[in-house]
């Protein structure tokens, strides 16, 4: 079966979709797996049961849009994503609680706050709904607290998230590459750089707190094409101040 995907205008009913394209009810609850079908809200996606066409239906995300954003959707509100982040950060500010932790971990969350936000943005510009959660085979799933790491002891905290910004580093750099729109690469090439500094300022918590030795080199992303470069960070770059709220220097 060929499926559609439709975008819920202000006022829609399954009843008026169903009537509108000629398909059952039943069929989109199904699909959907909607367990309360009466409250579908205006900007979600819903995938239609549909006949071919010869061209798109009104409310439909063409693709290659759709993919685009299935992949915004995981860095934005999935499982490792900047919504995690924030408020694994966030956190870990809490349950460590000294002036020293609270003084790396928070700009580095208000960092990640500008993330969410600006990838939000992003999702926006690609016709979706910028709702907290992800797709994951197929399926809509919503973001969760289980998605955190809660662990406790300060060098398990600084390897975890030294871990998870690498990671970020590298995906961000990936999908520069796999989404050839301007404005959408620009984010992620800015993005993934932010992520590098976290790195390093992680690291540098590591050798201080913890008596490990500094990586030799930092996690330099790639140069995107018609894109500022990014400014490498080194070893001796400093632990940022604390700040507040949206002042996270990028």
């Amino acid at each position: 079966m060929e499926y559609a995907r439709y975008v819920v205008q202000p006022e829609d009913t399954i009843y008026k979709i169903a009537k509108a394209y000629n398909v059952e009810m039943s069929d989109i609850i199904h699909l959907n797996q909607l367990k309360h079908p009466d409250r579908i809200y205006p900007g979600q996606v819903l995938l239609l049961p549909t006949l071919e066409t010869s061209g798109p239906m009104p409310g439909e995300i063409p693709e290659p849009n759709f993919t685009y954003a299935m992949w915004l959707y995981d860095v934005y509100a999935g499982k490792d994503s900047e919504l995690s982040a924030v408020t694994t950060y966030l956190y870990q500010a809490v349950v460590l609680d000294r002036p020293e932790f609270d003084e790396l971990l928070r700009p580095i969350a208000y960092d990640e706050l500008r993330h969410l936000e600006q990838f939000g943005w992003a999702l926006r510009f690609l016709g979706v709904d910028p709702r907290y959660g992800s797709f994951s085979k197929g399926h809509w799933v919503d973001w969760r607290a289980r998605f955190l790491n809660y662990t406790t002891e300060l060098c398990a905290i600084l390897d975890y998230n030294m871990e998870d910004e690498a990671r970020a580093v590298q995906h961000y750099t990936e999908l520069a590459h796999k989404i050839p729109i301007p404005e959408i690469q620009a984010i992620l090439t800015q993005i993934a750089a932010d992520e590098e500094r976290h790195y390093q300022c992680f690291a540098q918590a590591k050798q201080q707190f913890c008596g490990c030795a500094l990586p030799e080199q930092a996690l330099v992303s790639p140069q995107m094409p018609g894109v500022p470069g990014n400014i490498p960070v080194t070893p001796e770059t400093p632990i940022p101040p604390a700040v507040g709220p949206g002042q996270g220097k990028g």
